[in-house]
C-alpha cells in the first residue's frame, strides 16, 4: 500500500482514538477497498458493518473510558469493560459495557467508541459503585466484587468461560473480600451460583 495512502488512513483513526468507519474513509477520497486490504493484514480489525478499530497499543482504553463517561455521565463502568479494567479477564471487549439506571432515558450515542448498555434496577444499580481517577478524572466503575456478581447474573452477555477466568483471577487476588462477595451475590440474586464457583475453585 502506498504509505501515504496508509499514513492518511492511519491519521483517520488516530482523531477518532482508534475507530474510523467507512464512511470516513470515502469523504477523506480514499477507496474502501484499502480497508480491506488493511483487514488483511492484520492493521485493522472490523467491529460491526462501516466500522473498524485499529489494531496495535497506541490507544489508550483506560483513556477512552474518560469518553465513554463523558457520553454518558450516568453511567458506570460494568461487566468486561470493568474486568478489563481490573485484570480480570484476557478477553478484549471491543465495546463499552455501560449501565445506568432502568428509569434513565437512553442516552445519545455515536459510533464510536461502540457503547452497549445495561439497564439495572436500583438495588443493583447502586451497590459497589466506587470511583476511580484517570489521568485528573473521575470516573466511576464497579468495585470487582460487584463486577464479578453482574457477570454472573448476565453470563449468558458475557460467557460463562469469561466468567470462570474471572472468577479464578480474582481468588488468587491478596485483596479478595468474599464475605463482600457474598453481600453482592444476594443483592444480584447469584448467591447460589457464586457458591457453588467457590467450592469448586478454592
Amino acid at each position: 500500500m502506498d504509505p501515504t495512502i496508509y499514513n492518511k488512513i492511519k491519521n483517520i483513526f488516530e482523531r477518532n482514538n482508534g475507530y474510523a468507519r467507512t464512511k470516513d474513509i470515502l469523504e477523506a477520497d480514499i477507496h474502501s477497498s484499502h480497508l480491506y486490504k488493511l483487514q488483511e493484514e492484520g492493521e485493522i480489525s472490523r467491529i460491526k458493518r462501516g466500522l473498524y478499530r485499529w489494531n496495535g497499543n497506541e490507544f489508550n482504553s483506560n483513556i477512552e473510558l474518560i469518553e465513554v463517561t463523558n457520553i454518558v455521565p450516568n453511567g458506570v463502568i460494568c461487566l468486561l469493560s470493568a474486568l478489563s479494567y481490573y485484570d480480570l479477564t484476557t478477553t478484549n471487549p471491543w465495546e463499552y459495557y455501560i449501565a445506568i439506571h432502568r428509569d434513565e432515558h437512553r442516552p445519545k450515542l455515536s459510533d464510536y467508541p461502540p457503547i452497549s448498555i445495561f439497564y439495572f434496577a436500583e438495588k443493583q444499580f447502586n451497590t459497589g459503585i466506587k470511583e476511580v481517577d484517570i489521568e485528573g478524572s473521575k470516573v466511576k466503575i464497579y468495585d470487582e466484587e460487584k463486577t464479578i456478581c453482574d457477570c454472573i447474573r448476565l453470563r449468558n452477555k458475557v460467557g460463562t468461560d469469561v466468567v470462570k477466568e474471572a472468577m479464578q483471577n480474582y481468588l488468587k487476588s491478596k485483596d479478595k473480600n468474599i464475605s463482600k462477595l457474598l453481600d453482592y451475590a444476594k443483592v444480584t440474586g447469584v448467591k447460589n451460583i457464586v457458591k457453588r464457583y467457590l467450592e469448586v475453585l478454592v
